[in-house]
């Protein structure tokens, strides 16, 4: 297989595939998530085969390869599903939980309508949880000027807030989520 022998490379396949199989299903849970991690380690191995040392044990280089790959599709997902979860919330579906939600979706909306630059400096506070002086000095500005962009952020989503908001949610309410935006984006 080092040499491009596709019959090799087929050989080490039906060697290892159900063994890597199973192994992977023990962690990943998902078959379709199983099989494209089959899929990439073959890959993996076909690109890397000059690299395969015949006098070490191809089994414990696969199953090295296996478990590092499993490890970052892991760390991945986890980061999605905490970005998520930063975003919508573990939120029910009740109807107060619905209209939280179109809350959320709605500030979200309105952040994005944000001047890139005030944007940026915005989010690097509340979403990043940077002070003043870190975004000062990271952007080499003065801290009046984020503080600046700051407040003019906030004034912007606490003024156009109530124009696409129900009446029923109040006001006090609404700066309450703008001030404390981080906890939802």
């Amino acid at each position: 297989m080092k040499d491009g022998d596709i019959k090799a490379f087929d050989e080490l396949y039906y060697k290892y595939h159900k063994k890597l199989y199973a192994f992977s299903l023990r962690f990943l849970k998902s078959r379709a998530d199983v099989e494209d991690l089959i899929q990439k380690i073959f890959v993996i191995i076909w690109e890397k085969r000059e690299n395969i040392n015949p006098e070490k044990s191809f089994n414990n280089y696969i199953f090295t390869i296996v478990r590092n790959e499993i490890y970052d599709l892991l760390k991945k997902k986890v980061a999605t599903e905490y970005h998520n979860d930063q975003i919508l919330g573990d939120i029910e579906q009740t109807d107060d939980d619905i209209e939280m939600k179109k809350l959320v979706e709605i500030i979200y909306t309105l952040v994005e309508n944000i001047p890139e630059r005030r944007r940026q400096i915005f989010l690097m506070n509340r979403d990043h949880g940077m002070s003043y002086k870190q975004i000062a000095e990271e952007l080499g500005i003065s801290e009046n000027t984020v503080d600046t962009q700051i407040r003019n952020s906030l004034n912007y989503l606490r003024s156009e807030l109530p124009k696409h908001m129900n009446s029923s949610i109040p006001i006090l309410f609404l700066l309450l989520i703008t001030c404390t935006l981080s906890k939802y984006l």
